[in-house]
């Protein structure tokens, strides 16, 4: 994840620092090595979204040309079910940045469940 709540904030990672998941309130650890884009991991490595997959530099670089306050942003169904969209913007529309293989079942599972879907 590209971002985890410290001190009540949505927050970067930075070595060493600790944080909180925004969709499942777990502790998150912040993953800054040389070698990996820096990101935030469940400490207990759960996955509290089943959509999840690892972020590519590619990835990461198109969800920064949104601010800061439109990237991974979670979406809550009204049965409950949460995700987190790439990009939803303050209208509403949700952007999901995707470059690997998916099903048509999971893209219109995935169409559904946000209702305003842009790929």
């Amino acid at each position: 994840m590209q971002y985890a709540i410290v001190d009540g904030r949505k927050r970067a990672p930075w070595k060493g620092a600790r944080g909180v998941c925004p969709v499942c309130g777990a502790v998150m650890i912040a993953k800054c090595g040389p070698r990996v884009i820096h990101h935030w991991a469940h400490k207990a490595r759960r996955n509290c979204d089943p959509w999840w997959e690892n972020e590519t530099a590619w990835h990461r670089e198109w969800k920064n040309h949104f601010p800061e306050e439109c990237r991974e942003v979670s979406h809550t169904a009204p049965d409950g079910e949460v995700h987190r969209a790439d990009i939803k913007t303050p209208t509403g529309i949700v952007i999901e940045v995707q470059h690997s293989p998916m099903s048509d079942d999971e893209r219109e599972t995935r169409e559904s469940f946000y209702g305003n879907l842009n790929w």
